[in-house]
């Protein structure tokens, strides 16, 4: 059995009203999709994104003339070797580096790899990774993107944890970093419209700093957090270690780590309690369920960043061969879930209890309309 094509599709999702958080604006929702095809003809699919703020012809690029050339002709079911192939080392990892963009290319045909294993062998991904702990997969909601280019309102936020609960879900997670008094202003509109028993999380994405996270901790708390995502940079390991330390709210990192030695140091100094690795960010499946053993062995609880269409299939297999799953991330706003609908029908659609089934079909689960991936694909 041999890979003999490789293709990376770039996609451009328009937005009818632009999203935002903390840190940026985006219009469009942008993503690529790989394709790998083996010799027998079975296809799997991977995914590389999102990518905001352009830049996705430049994965396909990367996929194009760095990446595909080390993997045609391989044995696709040599994972682990062509993740190390394709990553190199020393002087063969000089001209990219070993993080950022080149590790989120081979996560995404990482992905495509092990949708096509489970296939060629007809069972789900899941079963590759050790079993099925879990057959469904409780779900938090995150949105609160903000409307045409604005955060949101008190008002809007209440309104759409509203939407959230009612549609079953187990709490929501929420921006903030728009200003002390609009973020508590919008916290509390949320609690009091969620009540007690759901949770809330809320994501600063890396918008504070130690300083600022420790004068806001106190009113935070008020709120009976679940976690508090990226409070600072991602960079500063011995500010997320101090907090982790300091205030009574728990800490949450990982969608802007790549591979599993990222996650070394942010588990082993105990900075923080929830970790998230971006399977896709982090390199694939493989990595992911890595850093998810890493975690294990501290006693810190998983919940995937997922912010994808392909990739929230890749997630869910994951979450279901590990013990320590807290809750999947689920994003119905800012253009991925409706492209992931068109993309991939009604698969890994949250139930009325709000809990994600997963499914039993081979690999990833997911069957790719085609149409969609020519509706929105880029030429260049």
């Amino acid at each position: 059995m041999q890979i003999v094509n490789v293709e990376a599709i770039p996609l451009s999702f328009p937005l009818e009203v632009p999203a935002r958080d903390a840190t940026g604006v985006w219009h469009s929702w942008d993503t690529v999709i790989l394709r790998l095809t083996a010799s027998d003809g079975t296809v799997g699919y991977g995914e590389i994104g999102p990518v905001h703020g352009g830049g996705v012809l430049a994965f396909k690029a990367l996929v194009d003339y760095k990446l595909k050339p080390l993997v045609i002709g391989e044995d696709p079911f040599d994972r682990e070797r062509l993740f190390q192939k394709m990553l190199g080392h020393g002087t063969g990892a000089y001209a990219f580096g070993e993080k950022g963009a080149i590790v989120s290319a081979i996560g995404g045909i990482e992905m495509a790899l092990w949708d096509l294993a489970g296939k060629i062998l007809k069972t789900p991904v899941y079963q590759l990774l050790g079993g099925r702990v879990l057959s469904r997969i409780p779900a938090y909601a995150s949105g609160f993107f903000g409307r045409e280019g604005r955060p949101l309102t008190p008002k809007e936020c209440a309104e759409e944890a509203r939407r959230y609960a009612d549609q079953g879900f187990k709490g929501v997670k929420m921006k903030i970093g728009y200003g002390r008094k609009q973020d508590l202003e919008n916290l509390e509109a949320v609690r009091k419209t969620l009540g007690p028993d759901l949770g809330i999380m809320v994501d600063a994405n890396q918008g504070f700093t130690v300083a600022q996270v420790l004068q806001l901790a106190g009113d935070l708390e008020a709120f009976d957090l679940t976690f508090l995502e990226e409070p600072i940079s991602i960079h500063d390991m011995e500010g997320m270690s101090r907090l982790s330390a300091t205030i009574p709210i728990p800490l949450a990192a990982g969608e802007n780590y790549y591979t599993h030695r990222e996650f070394r140091d942010l588990v082993a100094r105990r900075a923080v309690s929830v970790v998230q690795p971006d399977l896709i960010h982090v390199g694939g499946i493989g990595e992911g369920k890595k850093v998810a053993v890493l975690a294990q062995a501290f006693g810190m609880a998983l919940s995937p960043h997922i912010h994808a269409t392909i990739g929230v299939a890749a997630s869910i297999q994951l979450l279901a061969s590990c013990p320590h799953t807290l809750a999947a991330e689920y994003i119905t706003s800012g253009g991925s879930y409706d492209l992931r609908r068109e993309l991939c029908g009604n698969a890994y659609l949250v139930d009325k209890d709000g809990y994600i089934p997963v499914p039993e079909e081979p690999g990833l689960g997911i069957r790719v309309n085609e149409e969609t991936l020519n509706r929105y694909g880029i030429k260049g």
